[in-house]
């Protein structure tokens, strides 16, 4: 994958930091739209339903050379079957902008991959991984941290998806698994295919591995990332199913002090106002085709059915992160904010 030709341009955000962020081509990441009076033309979409970002006015001064900040790109139901009837409609299977879209900002300095689940349609082959994902996502492999969707575990036990990643996946046994991706932080990747891997309650080896780790944890911020929406607009609002796979998560998530949720599974892009305590994220926008937004539930502030993209979160050790959700066809930011970690664990 190359980017083509282009001058490298600089835009600054005015958000947290005010970092600046070189860009190469045309990438237009937002920041010149977003910086200033934080106004950007894409926020127009009558789906959005929250105000223009504007600067943190909690946000502290980062010129001290001890905060430490790093870049996560997070994305999910991502790549179509190769031998799906529409796997070379433009408009139905945009997997190939969408890494062209991850390459950019790896470039550019995100350290992090997270494929948030349906990685790899349409039952997540060993096959259809080396012939499809590999060729668009491979070379992100060093950095990818993955969890499984529904359609990896359409293969028994699945295998491909195991194979594939070898150990940065886990085992079927015990997918669940943590890291830090820089000082202050922990990312705890989850598996809500409960009936696969021995549940997802308080009481299954998943929820205790969880609890224990969150009552442990060092770190002040954290992220949890599990493939099912317990909140949604889109086509999964209020399917039961998928409540069922997400519900224990959460509250396991919400009791151990967990900041922000990352999800995937309904083909939307959706930001929801804090939910006892957590910022939740859904982004199942990586190439699949779209599902639309059918009833707008509670909390939630920014919905998108019509642009595939990606999250880019940047995290800080000072306890505090920006998103950016960018378009992966226009590659601007429209959505972006920042945020600090402020839910305490129960009985904090």
């Amino acid at each position: 994958m190359t980017d083509g030709p282009g001058v490298t341009m600089k835009c600054r955000i005015g958000l947290r930091r005010g970092l600046a962020l070189a860009v190469s081509g045309a990438l237009l990441l937002g920041a010149c739209s977003v910086a200033g009076d934080g106004a950007d033309p894409q926020r127009a979409d009558p789906r959005s339903t929250a105000p223009a970002p504007t600067r943190s006015t909690a946000s502290p001064d980062t010129s001290d050379p001890a905060v430490k900040t790093t870049e996560i790109v997070a994305v999910g139901d991502i790549v179509c079957d190769p031998t799906s009837p529409v796997f070379d409609d433009p408009n139905l299977c945009r997997h190939e902008e969408v890494a062209r879209l991850t390459n950019r900002l790896v470039n550019d300095g995100a350290e992090w991959f997270l494929p948030l689940g349906d990685i790899q349609y349409e039952d997540g082959t060993f096959s259809a991984f080396n012939a499809v994902y590999d060729k668009w996502f491979g070379k992100f492999r060093p950095i990818t941290e993955p969890i499984a969707g529904n359609h990896e575990w359409h293969t028994e036990g699945a295998e491909g998806y195991f194979d594939y990643f070898g150990e940065r996946a886990g085992t079927a046994a015990k997918p669940w698994r943590s890291f830090s991706p820089v000082e202050g932080w922990r990312v705890f990747l989850l598996d809500s295919n409960c009936e696969f891997v021995g549940g997802c309650g308080p009481d299954s080896a998943q929820g205790k591995w969880l609890a224990r780790q969150l009552k442990g944890s060092p770190e002040e911020c954290s992220i949890a990332a599990w493939h099912h929406p317990l909140h949604t607009s889109g086509g999964y609002n209020g399917d039961e199913a998928t409540i069922e796979r997400a519900q224990p998560l959460w509250d396991l998530s919400d009791a151990g002090g967990v900041d922000v949720v990352l999800n995937g599974h309904d083909h939307i892009y959706e930001r929801f106002a804090p939910i006892d305590g957590m910022t939740q994220f859904v982004v199942g926008s990586g190439g699949k085709e779209l599902y639309s937004i059918t009833a707008l539930a509670p909390r939630s502030q920014v919905q998108f059915d019509d642009r595939m993209g990606v999250l880019r979160l940047t995290l800080s050790s000072d306890g505090g992160y920006d998103y950016a959700f960018i378009d992966s066809r226009t590659l601007r930011v429209v959505d972006a904010g920042s945020a600090a970690c402020r839910n305490d664990p129960t009985g904090s």
